[in-house]
């Protein structure tokens, strides 16, 4: 018979990547938590095949960094081709700006499996399958949950917070009357997963076809994904038919039943909950929001949900939050997460026009931008994609900064660190908590005489980057020539305040830092 827990801080349900990562950050904040699915098993079939530079570095918190991300595929960026053959545009792999490739094509049930294997490494995090919710109550001091186990009996669960992360269908967003905003794709697609193909390069296609749009992406063990655009007329039982399949593959391979993994209908959305939040319930991942494959972002948009809310969860858990601070996690979220879907939306009208007036139009585009290449290389290469940057939220004077240049409310660079044990990515230095980095002596000064090592409830780590001839004071840091760190630069006389999600949630002037701990700890509270 499964245990059932008659008390919790934290009940999340569902067992995706959403899921599993927002209970294995809250295990690293210190923080228990039980994760129930109703499924009986993680589901053996592949869906996300994409995890992006920030989905990787939120696994690095909890050390999936080497036990998972070290073994994809890194992709090497994508080429858009017409139906002459011609590639109209390529888009290369980019920099590694937050210490990992921009994109890693996976097998999502091997990223499940592996973030099963790092539940197996806590005690503060468990997954339970053939558990099913069936009430939520909440009241003044916390929520109610009643699970139905395998063996049909009912049990009850008394929690702080709920994250319902069960999907795009999501039974608990609909159970709250939460409504979805945004719009559904008229066409259907067929994706087809395969084995043992021919075509080894490490981009994506976009066959920009007037006849029948079609994406080609890699995927781990010699594999590739191919998605086909349905045409007016065509049925789902038609195209899902082994001849037809057959067919559509015939411009780039031969197959196999034996090949095949699996071949489904998909239709897209772009589709937005109105709110994250009802009381001690929070969506997060496909319950949250819907996103188009194109940019590959779905399962990644549910990492960045995870991330940000987890340590608000914890600090709010730990009494270094007030309640009020989760609502927050709205607040940064929502702007970003629809940004991103709308970007997959841009990208889904160049692969998918089919009528003559949009073809036109994109091949005009195309003409157009040729006499302007740094116009066109920020087009295709998709510069405009939104940066990890909040406009609102958990910062001090984020409207208010000293430099153009500032990095308050933005992501920061994850470079390559020269210490005494050797050359470590950024993060392993910051710790999973706050953390505060001083580039100069002053600042490294005040770090070595702040006595204080807790914020909101969680770690504050000191961090030195040493430009020139800083005497690190004894605190862990050291010396970067890496590009990435330049945009740091602009605060070299001010202290960073990053925040456990590596966002910069202030830039301190040294002799300011006790008063301004003391200001940001006010704004948790």
């Amino acid at each position: 018979m499964t245990a059932y827990p008659t008390e919790i801080p934290v009940v999340i349900v569902g067992a995706g990547p959403t899921g599993l990562t927002t209970g294995l950050l809250l295990a690293e904040y210190g923080v228990d938590s039980i994760i129930l699915e109703r499924n009986s098993a993680p589901m053996d079939i592949p869906r996300a095949i994409v995890l992006d530079d920030e989905g990787a570095r939120t696994l690095q918190v909890f050390g999936a960094d080497k036990t998972y991300v070290a073994g994809t595929i890194p992709g090497e960026g994508a080429a858009y081709v017409d139906d002459a053959g011609t590639t109209f545009a390529k888009v290369g792999s980019g920099p590694e700006t937050y210490g990992f490739a921009k994109r890693h094509f996976i097998n999502q049930p091997e990223m499940e499996y592996a973030l099963h294997d790092c539940l197996k490494t806590t005690d503060r995090c468990s997954a339970q399958f053939n558990s099913e919710v069936q009430s939520l109550t909440q009241d003044g001091e916390g929520i109610t949950v009643v699970v139905r186990g395998a063996d049909g009996a009912e049990h009850s669960i008394r929690a702080q917070y709920v994250v319902a992360s069960d999907g795009g269908r999501s039974p608990i967003r609909e159970s709250l009357g939460i409504a979805m905003q945004g719009s559904t794709y008229a066409q259907d697609w067929i994706v087809i997963d395969t084995l043992n193909d021919p075509d080894e390069v490490r981009h994506s296609w976009f066959h920009c076809s007037n006849k029948r749009p079609t994406v080609s992406v890699p995927a781990p063990h010699g594999g590739r994904r191919y998605e086909f655009m349905l045409l007016p007329g065509e049925t789902h039982e038609q195209v899902l038919e082994a001849d037809f399949v057959a067919e559509l593959l015939a411009p780039f391979r031969t197959i196999t039943d034996a090949d095949i993994i699996r071949k489904t209908i998909y239709t897209f959305h772009a589709r937005i909950a109105d709110k994250f939040r009802e009381g001690r319930i929070l969506l997060a991942g496909d319950a949250a929001h819907l996103t188009p494959p194109f940019a590959g972002q779905g399962m990644n948009a549910g990492l960045r949900d995870a991330w940000n809310l987890a340590w608000k969860l914890a600090s709010v858990v730990k009494g270094g939050a007030g309640d009020t601070a989760l609502d927050s996690y709205f607040d940064e979220r929502r702007d970003p997460a629809w940004a991103m879907i709308q970007l997959a939306v841009v990208m889904g009208d160049i692969v998918m026009p089919i009528g003559q007036e949009e073809l036109a139009f994109r091949e005009q585009l195309m003409k157009s931008l040729v006499p302007f290449p740094a116009v066109q290389d920020y087009f295709l290469k998709m510069k405009f994609k939104p940066r990890p940057r909040y406009d609102r939220g958990l910062f001090l004077d984020l409207k208010a900064q000293a430099f153009e240049a500032s990095i308050v409310g933005e992501m920061i660079a994850q470079p390559d660190v020269d210490t005494a044990q050797g050359v470590q990515k950024l993060d392993m230095l910051l710790g999973a908590g706050f953390a505060l980095i001083a580039q100069d002596q002053a600042g490294a000064d005040a770090l070595a005489g702040l006595v204080q090592d807790q914020l909101g409830g969680l770690p504050l780590s000191k961090t030195v980057l040493s430009w020139g001839a800083v005497d690190l004071r004894g605190l862990p840091g050291g010396g970067t020539q890496d590009g990435r760190a330049k945009s740091l630069r602009t605060h070299r006389d001010q202290i960073l305040l990053v925040r456990p999600d590596r966002y910069v949630a202030a830039a301190i002037a040294p002799s300011e830092l006790a008063r301004a701990l003391a200001d940001y700890a006010a704004v948790l509270a």
